[in-house]
């Protein structure tokens, strides 16, 4: 069964700029607590990352998977699950919106469904976890 999570938070940066930061793929060990390694394995005729792979510490267990993007220019992201260790699937992305005064509205919302069987309120509180840090992550990333 799948679990999905969402989380909204706004940055102080402009839409690019967030964009820009999350498409710099390499860089997210450098500020994406659960991250332990990333990188491009593809990209797209826009220059930005086309498929990517990821090892992640989600607390429960690591995970080594591979997803592919879909850009809608400096508005949104989305992605889901090539390859996965323990996850039967994986949709999520990236939802911007200016408001202004340098300011980013950033809708962060994931969807997954994992092979191992974990008690519900468990794998929702680690997805919930997931998402949360890496709005606070990126917010602490861009402003820093």
């Amino acid at each position: 069964m799948a679990d999905q999570a969402r989380a909204t938070l706004t940055i102080n940066a402009e839409p690019a700029a967030v964009m820009a930061a999350i498409a710099d793929i390499a860089a997210y060990p450098t500020w994406s607590g659960p991250v332990e390694r990333s990188e491009v394995v593809a990209v797209g005729p826009d220059g930005r990352p086309h498929q990517a792979r990821f090892l992640i510490n989600a607390m429960v267990a690591k995970e080594d998977f591979a997803i592919e993007y879909t850009w809608s220019g400096c508005e949104s992201v989305r992605w889901t699950l090539v390859e996965g260790q323990n996850m039967i699937s994986q949709d999520g992305g990236y939802a911007l919106r200016d408001l202004g005064d340098g300011r980013t509205e950033v809708v962060y919302d994931l969807t997954v469904e994992l092979k191992i069987k974990i008690p519900g309120l468990l794998r929702r509180k680690v997805q919930n976890g997931v998402v949360d840090a890496a709005l606070k992550d990126l917010k602490k990333y861009l402003e820093s």
